[in-house]
Order: C-alpha cells, then structure tokens, then sequence
C-alpha cells in the first residue's frame, strides 16, 4: 500500500501537498510581539537637593492597553507622575495618578509627560545613571537604567 502511495502518478501530487503545507507554515501570521518596551530613557542633569526629569517613550507591543500606575528611585526623595501643559499662557505641572497607556506608543518628553524626581539625594551629571522602576497594572515592575544628558 505504501508502495501504491508513492508510486510515479502521486508524487507529484504529494510534492505539491508537502510544497504548499510549507508555504502556508511560513506565510502564517506573524507572531505578536506581547511586550512594554522603553526606549530612549534619560534624565536631565540636576543638583542635589533640587529637581530633575526622566524622559522615555513607551512602546506597548501588547494586544491590550495598559496603565504606568508609579515610578521609584533612590536618587531622589520623592518621584512622581507629571503632565506639562498651558493653561492660560503659563506652562503648569500637574502631577498624575497613573498614565494610561495605549497599544503604540506613548511619549514621555519635554513639554508633556515626564517622571519628576523631586529633591535629588546627589548631583546628577551628564554621563551619571541611576535606577528607575516603573510599575505596570498589567506588566508589573520593570527597572531600567537612566543615562543623564543635556536636552
């Protein structure tokens, strides 16, 4: 029977069987990434005692939205959320509970998002790093290493 199976009349029907099999594994769908990826982290140089800024973009990968609920550090007293915005020609800070955080990308830069870090334990000089964690409802606690550079 197996004999019968291969014989001359079939194979070409099974080569083209096997052929098309490989050609439908390898055009499947791609494999969706299911990751929160920083990008880009730094921190503005600061002094001791006064405050300074972290910047990153966020890249969520994942098939659902998440939230950045908070940040921590110890190089600083206290690290916290913040949205710069204009309102009525001043920019103000606001501080935020937690950020939203869309599938794409969410940008954390001058001018808008930022994790503050209020009264700095140390100077922060171009080239230092430090920690910074960040937590996640969904991805959990991540730590990253901060580059301080000049903006």
């Amino acid at each position: 029977m197996i004999k019968n199976f291969f014989s001359k009349q079939k194979a070409p029907l099974l080569f083209l069987f096997v052929t098309l099999a490989l050609i439908l594994a390898a055009c499947g769908t791609p494999a969706e990434s299911d990751t929160l990826q920083i990008n880009d982290i730094w921190a503005r140089p600061g002094f001791a005692a006064s405050n300074s800024a972290v910047y990153f973009e966020i890249d969520n990968s994942t098939s659902e939205a998440d939230t950045l609920l908070s940040a921590s550090s110890d190089i600083a007293q206290a690290v916290e959320l913040h949205m710069s915005m204009m309102d009525a020609g001043v920019m103000k800070m606001m501080q935020q509970h937690d950020v939203p955080l869309p599938v794409g990308q969410t940008e954390f830069k001058p001018g808008g998002l930022h994790v503050m870090l209020i009264g700095l334990n140390d100077d922060l000089n171009t080239g230092d790093t430090f920690d910074l964690t960040l937590e996640f409802q969904l991805a959990g606690e991540k730590t990253y290493t901060v580059t301080v550079k000049e903006p």
